[in-house]
């Protein structure tokens, strides 16, 4: 029998899913700042922070592909593993144009929502219903946009906290490494750094009481915005978000993102039904 909320995601579930699990990792919820790290290395001129305006992007980009991934295991005494994966993919074009796909998989069962914004415009598609005209209104298109994270967020990849931890990552040793075709420092924050970053995580449910936690973060060498993200961990005591997942806790979890085609001009937002 398919799980009701599966089907439905909670509130709480999208913040698990999205923004407040990313914001542990980035945004450093919980800090207030106060402390400073010990650089491993020297540290690198502050990249500015991003300004971003209601419905743009905090990337320093026109237009890019995005994938953000979250996959949750639960591995049962008798060896069985119960897996949920979340993920939202789209395209963002400036100036406010927004077009992505927000899913949850539970094994063979699969639900879906797409969406495209552009300025005051809305569309709104429900799995495979047909396309339809709404509003930011719209109660399905506010649970959307509050579950998927999405360059329509605010804090997508950006935000004063956000750069407060930036900064300190690129202290951290790296490594020349291309990704998704552009030029890019890969940092691992490993032991080398586990007691500042855990610092950050402290106040967070999702960071608080995890084992083997590890973030991979490439950062491109012009600009130092995120081109790839890749952090897990297992979290070793039961919350409310597993809860409503019908998941107990060791669960393991596994958040990936990757920005990818950045200002490629094929990149673009148009209505349902209309090439782009």
């Amino acid at each position: 029998m398919q799980r009701a909320l599966f089907v439905r995601p909670s509130t709480r579930t999208a913040a698990l899913a999205g923004g407040l699990l990313l914001a542990a990792l980035l945004l450093g919820c919980g800090s207030n700042g106060d402390s400073e790290p010990t650089p491993t290395s020297t540290a690198l001129p502050p990249t500015p922070p991003p300004t971003a305006a209601l419905g743009e992007s905090a990337l320093p980009l026109e237009r890019f592909h995005f994938v953000v991934v979250l996959t949750l295991k639960e591995k049962s005494a008798e060896g069985e593993i119960n897996e949920v994966v979340i993920s939202t993919e789209g395209d963002f074009q400036s100036p406010g144009r927004h077009a992505f796909t927000h899913s949850a998989q539970l094994g063979d069962e699969s639900v879906s929502r797409s969406i495209v914004i552009i300025g005051d415009q809305v569309w709104f598609r429900p799995s495979d219903e047909d396309w339809r005209e709404a509003s930011r209104a719209d109660p399905q298109v506010k649970d959307l946009l509050a579950t998927a994270f999405s360059p329509v967020r605010p804090g997508f990849l950006g935000g004063e906290q956000y750069n407060l931890v930036q900064e300190s990552v690129r202290r951290l040793p790296s490594v020349e490494e291309p990704v998704n075709g552009v030029p890019a420092n890969h940092y691992q924050v490993t032991s080398t750094g586990q007691e500042f970053f855990e610092t950050f995580l402290a106040e967070d449910d999702f960071a608080r009481d995890v084992q083997d936690l590890r973030w991979d973060l490439w950062l491109a060498q012009a600009g130092a915005w995120p081109v790839r993200l890749r952090a897990s961990a297992t979290l070793i005591t039961d919350l409310e978000a597993l809860e409503e997942l019908e998941l107990r806790a060791p669960v393991s979890w596994e958040l990936s993102i990757e920005i990818s085609r950045p200002n490629d001009p094929s990149v673009t937002v148009a209505p349902p039904g209309e090439s782009g």
